[in-house]
């Protein structure tokens, strides 16, 4: 997700990053790590005070300047991070949240991709959309495409790529068995927003489309669930017509195109990202 952000020339808002929900606080030191000219300012958030106290330190270790909730006050953030929350908070807790994102100038959310997980943050981008720009993962500022009727039984997600170093560390294999951890393949949801006036927002209509989960490969055809301005449609990309673009799918499938549409058949696409 920070990799094609900062592709397509996204960036943050200057000045402090609240990690609410901080955990070991890997999200935010991982967003501070990516946009240090932005994130002047990281401070945590968890209900957990030992969390807390490890996030700060380990953000404070690597040169990370970590703001206090007492010099912080009530402030808002300029950049808000949740990771990993949804599944835990009670509807009073998940209000709360969402009171304080609208106090936010962008908000960078991600989530497990699991469907129930993936549907209700769809909801709260249903909910956020008409006060802020949405960046991602959506190509367009029209309601989500999976509220309508046909689309139930989908859900947003995606695969982000696991670092090689993870097949081989022994200590990673050990994690997989014990949790019983799929670490094949890491599926997640998530949604990036900015009330910017200058922010790179998707357009009121988009020629871009992103693909929901992973094409699904046949022979001689591939089908795949695309998201684009005009709805969540299932297309077709047959080795005839696309024999290159299909050969590349298969080797990295990515997940941000432009396509050429004889109604649900592919003539041509073109990867963004």
């Amino acid at each position: 997700m920070i990799a094609e952000l900062k592709v397509r020339g996204w960036t943050p808002p200057e000045g402090t990053a609240l990690d609410w929900g901080c955990g070991t606080g890997v999200a935010g030191l991982r967003v501070a790590q990516a946009w240090p000219e932005a994130v002047q300012f990281l401070r945590v958030s968890d209900r957990s005070n030992p969390a807390q106290r490890f996030a700060a330190k380990k953000a404070t270790s690597t040169g990370i300047a970590v703001q206090s909730a007492a010099t912080a006050g009530d402030a808002a953030p300029n950049l808000l991070v949740i990771s990993h929350v949804l599944n835990e908070l009670t509807p009073d807790a998940l209000e709360n949240l969402l009171a304080l994102a609208e106090r936010a100038e962008a908000v960078l959310w991600v989530e497990p991709g699991t469907f129930t997980v993936s549907r209700q943050l769809v909801a709260v981008r249903e909910r956020l959309k008409e006060r802020f720009r949405v960046i991602a993962p959506c190509t367009h500022r029209q309601a989500c495409g999976l509220a309508s009727p046909g689309s139930e039984r989908h859900w947003c997600h995606h695969f982000a790529k696991i670092p090689g170093f993870v097949h081989t560390d022994p200590g990673w294999g050990r994690f997989s068995r014990t949790l019983k951890v799929d670490l094949s393949t890491l599926p997640m949801s998530f949604l990036v927003l900015d009330r910017r006036p200058a922010a790179l927002a998707a357009p009121e209509q988009s020629s871009e489309a992103r693909i929901l989960g992973e094409p699904r490969y046949y022979k001689g055809f591939s089908k795949i669930l695309s998201c684009q301005a005009d709805g969540v449609s299932e297309l077709i990309l047959q080795k005839r017509d696309v024999s290159e673009l299909l050969k590349a799918m298969k080797k990295d499938p990515g997940s941000l195109y432009r396509w050429e549409r004889d109604g649900e058949k592919i003539r041509s696409g073109e990867r963004i990202f």
